[in-house]
């Protein structure tokens, strides 16, 4: 078999020691699976594990911890890495042959960003092995099954089910069109959140640079606030003014297929000030959502529980405060699409967009759930072949995922009395998938199906 021989010219004929002193020696490990005619539980495990290093990270390290985390910050030998790169598409094939398409794709993704890393390290993959990988990768992407989820019930009623008034939270706010959707959402639901904390980050967002260190404080705070909002808002406004086809593609979708009225996407847009939607708004500069100011000032809130918005990973010690509960929307049916890049996973795998209110709690997208729901078909049927994959990924991220989590945030609001009537319900593990960012090539074929038009390789 044509895989085999590439796995025998790349195995090296002197292994390097082992190493007893770490949970997953990556040599080791590869030395065995490439020694090993048919594979074992552990092996499986194996290349499990480091697939998922890879779809993390892009690279593999020399060895690893037992949660995962590098154990060295040296990089796997150049001269094992084609080895690497072989093995886990041999683990692709049999997945796929399985008919396991979600840990197929999966491994595939790891698949394609472990040959690029290679590419981009001058490291040589022979043109025989990058020419199957690109062959068998196009053959099973474009012959993936694509499901029919039926959606979700939807509610009737979707504009003032809610007594209109103050709301019993407080919204972590992180600037961002997420963060505006949801906003904009409880204003024309009639609702002020009874807090709002602005969250500013004292290092600019793209250099990590402190910002305005010898401004005085009043200064320094108004400076940043609008280099983070130019900064996160700078594709939505680009895209906007250099593709408004594409813009207002998404936006009559967003309208016609959610149900948000064009007055709610503009509300979002405009970037109003805070305190046009709750009486009480606080600002607080921080580093990141691991800084220690964040931590005492939450300690000192009174009980409520806190919309999530942004900013990054939430710190375990920030959902162990006894007094609150985070409450976050993410753009997959938990527990069945977790991770990242999840509104195009979502379509991927289950043919339709998906979201579910839920409370956090230490890990990927765990928590008990408030709300999951697949949503109304939304496929905008936009002409999209001649556009960059890196332009529609971003319009998307900016102009449909924020309003599919608006969509179940407003369905959940309904269904619990705005947050006051709550039941949650625990999470299966054993139908849990987690996914990573997509590789650019799977991105294509998800685009492609989500705007239902054909996109050019």
């Amino acid at each position: 078999m044509m895989i085999e021989r590439f796995i025998s010219s790349y195995l090296p004929a002197t292994p390097a020691p082992c190493k007893y002193d770490v949970y997953f020696d990556t040599a080791s490990a590869l030395r065995t699976a490439a020694a090993s005619a048919e594979w074992t539980d552990e092996v499986h495990q194996a290349m499990q594990f480091l697939s998922k290093r890879v779809e993390i990270s892009k690279h593999l390290y020399e060895s690893y911890h037992e949660n995962g985390t590098k154990a060295s910050t040296t990089l796997l030998a150049g001269e094992l890495q084609p080895l690497a790169l072989t093995l886990l598409f041999k683990d692709f094939c049999r997945l796929a042959d399985d008919g396991k398409t979600a840990c197929a794709v999966k491994r595939l993704n790891a698949v394609l960003k472990l040959l690029d890393s290679l590419a981009s390290g001058n490291i040589p993959v022979e043109p025989t092995l990058v020419n199957l990988i690109d062959v068998e990768a196009e053959r099973f992407l474009t012959r993936l099954p694509h499901a029919d989820t039926p959606p979700s019930k939807t509610l009737a009623n979707t504009q003032a089910p809610v007594n209109a008034g103050t709301l019993p939270i407080t919204v972590l706010f992180w600037e961002g069109p997420i963060a505006r959707a949801y906003l904009a959402t409880l204003k024309s639901m009639g609702l002020k959140p009874e807090k709002i904390i602005h969250l500013i980050s004292k290092n600019d967002l793209v250099s990590r640079k402190p910002i305005g260190r010898f401004l005085p404080g009043s200064l320094k705070l108004a400076y940043a606030h609008s280099r983070q909002k130019n900064s996160i808002h700078y594709w939505s406004t680009t895209i906007r003014k250099t593709e408004s086809s594409l813009y207002q593609s998404i936006r009559n979708t967003v309208s016609d297929k959610l149900g948000f009225a064009d007055k709610d996407i503009d509300e979002a847009l405009a970037l109003c000030d805070l305190s046009d939607y709750s009486l009480d708004v606080e600002t607080l500069m921080i580093e990141n959502l691991a800084d220690s100011a964040l931590y005492e000032r939450l300690l000192e809130l009174a009980q409520t529980k806190l919309l999530f918005t942004g900013g990054g990973i939430v710190p375990k010690r920030l959902l162990e405060i006894t007094t609150l509960k985070f409450i976050h929307l993410h753009p997959g049916h938990l527990p069945e699409v977790r991770g990242a890049d999840c509104v195009l996973w979502s379509y991927l795998m289950k043919g339709r967009t998906s979201a579910t209110c839920f409370y956090m709690a230490p890990g990927i997208d765990d928590g008990d759930v408030i709300l999951a729901s697949y949503l109304p078909s939304l496929t905008p049927n936009l002409e999209v072949a001649s556009m960059d994959v890196r332009t529609l990924y971003r319009a998307t991220y900016a102009f449909l995922d924020p309003w599919v989590r608006s969509y179940v945030l407003r369905q959940a609001l309904i269904e619990t009395a705005g947050f006051t009537q709550v039941v949650a319900c625990p999470q299966t593990e054993d139908t849990s998938v987690t996914y990573h960012f997509m590789h650019d090539r799977i991105k294509r074929i998800a685009l492609a199906q989500l705007f239902a038009e054909p996109l050019p390789h």
